[in-house]
C-alpha cells in the first residue's frame, strides 16, 4: 500500500514537472516572439531614421543652402592661397 502512495506522488511529481516544462516552453517561445518582432522593429526605425537624415543633409547641404547662408553672414569667399592669413604675435 506504501508503494502505491509512493509511485503516485511520483507520478503527480512527473506531471507537475512536465506541465512546468511546458508553461516555461511556451514562455520561451514567446519572450523570442517578441524579441524578434522588437528587432524588425527597430529594424524600421532605423531605416525611417537613416532616410530622415538624408533628405535633411541633403537640405543642409545643398549648394543653395550654402550659398544663402554664405550672404546671410556676408561672409566674402577667397579662393585658396589667394590671400595670406595674419599671423598672430
Amino acid at each position: 500500500m506504501k508503494e502505491i502512495r509512493h509511485i503516485g506522488y511520483l507520478l503527480c511529481l512527473a506531471l507537475l514537472i512536465g506541465l512546468a516544462m511546458v508553461q516555461l516552453r511556451t514562455r520561451h517561445i514567446q519572450a523570442i516572439s517578441r524579441i524578434t518582432a522588437m528587432s524588425e522593429q527597430e529594424q524600421q526605425w532605423r531605416q525611417m531614421l537613416q532616410q530622415q537624415q538624408l533628405r535633411l543633409s541633403g537640405v543642409l547641404e545643398s549648394p543653395q543652402t550654402i550659398k544663402k547662408q554664405i550672404e546671410q553672414m556676408e561672409i566674402e569667399i577667397v579662393p585658396p592661397g589667394t590671400e595670406e592669413v595674419e599671423s598672430e604675435g
